[in-house]
Order: structure tokens, then C-alpha cells, then sequence
């Protein structure tokens, strides 16, 4: 994400609930820079770092979905950052294995969209939307994404990589 039609396909998965759709969008934005700060695969600018600061600071804790379905939407927001967290590490393992395993936890927003589903139109809607949200996130397929891993890593990051992998605090 995000695609051209990716605003008309979660207002559309979202049955047109903009604040649902404007709580998503925030928060793939957020993401994004977030795994653009992480993996420095793309240049993040000082005015993108404060913008996302900013939209997960105060825009998205006052969006008004967010703010009647928080209780229920905060945990599965900490176990997609986890989740995308985790990815982050193990990508960047030597391991086949991890690295496939990153591949299928990095995108665990599609989650908190098929659970926005469920929020706004109930089990039925959720389940009928479910698999277009995950074939409209994970668009990648896992031969690309294995390609696409750069071999050259930050040995500092990759330091802290091998601590998380090998049960350390960091």
C-alpha cells in the first residue's frame, strides 16, 4: 500500500464509513514512514517524520471511529506493530525459513481492516470482505518480496537484529 484504488476500495470494504476509511488510511501512512524510517529503502524527509508524529499523536486519536472502538482496536494496532516489528528482524536473518516468516507478519494490517470491517457492517460483511482485503494488502508475492531483501544491512541494526533473535532485551 498504498495503491491508486486504495481509497475507493476501503471506503468500499468499509461501506463508505469515512471514518473508518480516514482511521486506515492514517494509520498506513504512519506505518509506511515508520518502515521507511526502519529499513531506509526510501528517503524520509523531516516534514514526513513530523506528519506522521502528528497524525499518530492527535488525527488519530481523535478520529471518531478510533475513538468509539478503541478498546477494541488498540490491541490489534500493538500486534500489527509487533508483528511488522518482528518482520523487521527476521527478514534480515540468513534463515530461508524467518525470512518467509516475515514475509506472511509484515502486513498484519489487513487485520485491523477485516476487524474494521467487522465493526462497521458485522461477522457476515467481515467474512465476505475478509479475503479482498488481504489480496488487496498482500499484493506481493513471497518469490518478490524474497528478491527484493537487501543482502547490504546496516551491521548496527543487524546487531540489534541478532540480540532479538537470540532472546536478548532490545
Amino acid at each position: 500500500m498504498p495503491r491508486s484504488n486504495e481509497a475507493a476500495f476501503l471506503r468500499s470494504v468499509l461501506q463508505n464509513n469515512e471514518s473508518a476509511a480516514t482511521f486506515c488510511e492514517a494509520l498506513f501512512r504512519i506505518s509506511q514512514t515508520l518502515d521507511d524510517l526502519i529499513d531506509k529503502d526510501a528517503a524520509v524527509t523531516d516534514a514526513a517524520v513530523i506528519q506522521a508524529f502528528w497524525e499518530a499523536l492527535i488525527e488519530l486519536p481523535a478520529n471518531p471511529f478510533y475513538r468509539q472502538h478503541e478498546p477494541y482496536l488498540r490491541p490489534l494496532m500493538a500486534s500489527a506493530l509487533q508483528d511488522w516489528r518482528d518482520s523487521a528482524c527476521l527478514e534480515r536473518s540468513d534463515n530461508r525459513h524467518y525470512k518467509t516468516l516475515a514475509f506472511v507478519l509484515r502486513d498484519q494490517l489487513a487485520t485491523v481492516v477485516t476487524q474494521c470491517a467487522y465493526l462497521v457492517g458485522g461477522y457476515t460483511w467481515m467474512n465476505k470482505v475478509s479475503l479482498p482485503v488481504r489480496q488487496h494488502i498482500h499484493e506481493d508475492t513471497l518469490d518478490d518480496y524474497l528478491n527484493d531483501l537487501d543482502p547490504a544491512q546496516d551491521e548496527g541494526y543487524q546487531a540489534d537484529v541478532n540480540e532479538s533473535l537470540n532472546g536478548g532485551d532490545s
